[in-house]
């Protein structure tokens, strides 16, 4: 038998050099401030994850949001090859804190084109991240048919790439990719987590515009 693997998924990389003030301001704006509790993890906290909010759309980010708009701009015009008609944009962005035992549960984003994370605080015992490539269990981007999985042969096209980040790093991907950490061992894992998609969206004379409310 002969197999070959093809079609790597890109996973971008840029560090941001100002990364210290904005680490500055987020650890003062979080002092005393009451944060959602995620579902799967007691130690994992979130600020602004909700339908309306956006935590890189306030005031005080909007450099930051800005450079990391052109970042996913570069991404992917000179990455993965296609044209922007204009720019991506920040849809929707939220803070993580996960404190020592905490994690994050595999998933993956939707309605959105390219996904990321900015880690305003990563230092060692700070979980790292993993993609997965999915054995249908979280999700299926494509018609799919229901096997069950056998972890006895949980081989490499089922595994986990691990990536460590490193503080003030942004990590953007195709926002179809499963991903996700476990078993943090340090308080204090800061990281903001964000979608983007293009401000405008054209295909011949299909096209519509995409605008954050």
């Amino acid at each position: 038998m002969k197999v070959f693997d093809i079609f790597p998924n890109p996973i971008f990389r840029e560090t941001y050099s100002e990364n210290a003030g904005i680490k500055s301001s987020i650890v003062q704006m979080m002092e005393g401030t009451d944060m959602e509790k995620n579902g799967m993890s007691d130690s994992l906290y979130h600020f602004d994850n909700m339908r309306g909010k956006s935590f890189l759309h306030r005031d005080e980010f909007t450099t930051l949001r800005l450079w990391m708009e052109d970042q996913c701009s570069t991404f992917v015009r000179d990455v993965m090859g296609y044209q922007l008609p204009e720019k991506m944009i920040v849809t929707d962005s939220w803070l993580n804190i996960c404190n020592a035992g905490g994690q994050q549960y595999p998933h993956h984003h939707t309605n959105s084109y390219i996904s990321g994370t900015y880690y305003v605080n990563h230092e060692d015992g700070h979980a790292p991240l993993f993609f997965r490539h999915s054995d249908g269990s979280t999700h299926s981007p494509t018609q799919s048919i229901s096997l069950e999985a056998d972890k006895s042969n949980f081989g490499k096209y089922n595994c986990d790439v691990i990536m460590y980040p490193e503080e003030g790093e942004l990590l953007m991907w195709q926002s179809h990719l499963t991903h996700g950490y476990g078993g943090n061992q340090k308080d204090n894992r800061i990281s903001i987590s964000m979608n983007f998609m293009p401000s405008l969206v054209a295909n011949d004379k299909y096209s519509y515009r995409v605008s954050v409310t």
